[in-house]
């Protein structure tokens, strides 16, 4: 059985506009695929550190995430942190301009060369 889940989550983009986010879920890898075309919770640069950064709009949807149990195992005793849920997964963002950026780890990387993550068009992004 597939365990791909897709839904949609609604914030407060970079204009103070209400925007909707598509998100696809796949739990087997621990990612979410996050489809944001309103820029609501798309990383942003810090030009102090000279990279990105997690934005608030994110923080709040993982947030959310977190607590509907969403990639959050089930034999985990406690509640996660918010931190510890972020570290454990991973998310893929897919921007206007077909930019893509990847949080791993606690890092966030822009992904330069598409055709080595081809799968990822191919498995999601058509999805949605």
């Amino acid at each position: 059985m597939e365990k791909i889940y897709q839904m949609e989550y609604r914030g407060l983009s970079l204009f103070d506009e209400i925007s909707t986010v598509e998100l696809a879920i796949d739990e087997e890898k621990q990612t979410i695929h996050i489809f944001d075309v309103g820029q609501v919770v798309t990383p942003i640069f810090n030009f102090d550190v000279s990279g990105y950064e997690l934005s608030d709009g994110f923080y709040k949807m993982a947030d959310v995430l977190r607590h509907k149990k969403i990639l959050t195992d089930q034999h985990v005793e406690g509640d996660l942190t918010l931190s510890k849920w972020l570290i454990r997964n991973n998310a893929y963002f897919y921007t206007p301009k077909k930019r893509i950026k990847k949080y791993v780890q606690g890092s966030i990387r822009e992904i330069v060369d598409q055709a080595h993550e081809q799968w990822l068009f191919d498995e999601y992004v058509q999805r949605v």
